[in-house]
C-alpha cells in the first residue's frame, strides 16, 4: 500500500532545506510527489558527470564523487525548489476549481 501525501500547500523553504540532508531529501520528493521523477534525475545527472569528466581526463575516477556531490546538490536544491512552487500552484487552481 502507497501512501499519498497530504494536499495540502509545503513550505518551499523547508523543502529546499530537507533537499539537502539526504534522509529527508526522499522526505521532501515525496511530499511534493515528484520522488521517482527525482530519483531518475539524480541518477542520469550521477551518469553524465561520470562520463563526461573521466573520458576527458578532468579528474581521476577516484575523485569523481568529490566533484559530482556539490553539483548534485545544487541541481537537486533547484529541482526541489521547482517542483515545490509547482505543487503549491497546482493545489491553489484545485482549490478555486471547488
Amino acid at each position: 500500500m502507497v501512501l499519498d501525501p497530504p494536499k495540502q500547500k509545503v513550505n518551499v523553504t523547508r523543502m529546499i532545506i530537507y533537499s539537502i540532508i539526504p534522509i529527508l531529501g526522499i522526505y521532501a520528493a515525496w511530499r511534493i510527489q515528484k520522488f521517482w521523477l527525482l530519483l531518475i534525475l539524480e541518477f542520469a545527472m550521477s551518469i553524465a558527470v561520470g562520463a563526461t569528466l573521466v573520458p576527458l581526463g578532468m579528474i581521476a575516477p577516484e575523485l569523481i564523487s568529490v566533484v559530482a556531490f556539490p553539483i548534485g546538490i545544487v541541481i537537486n536544491i533547484l529541482l526541489v525548489k521547482h517542483f515545490a512552487e509547482k505543487y503549491n500552484e497546482k493545489l491553489e487552481g484545485s482549490l478555486w476549481n471547488l
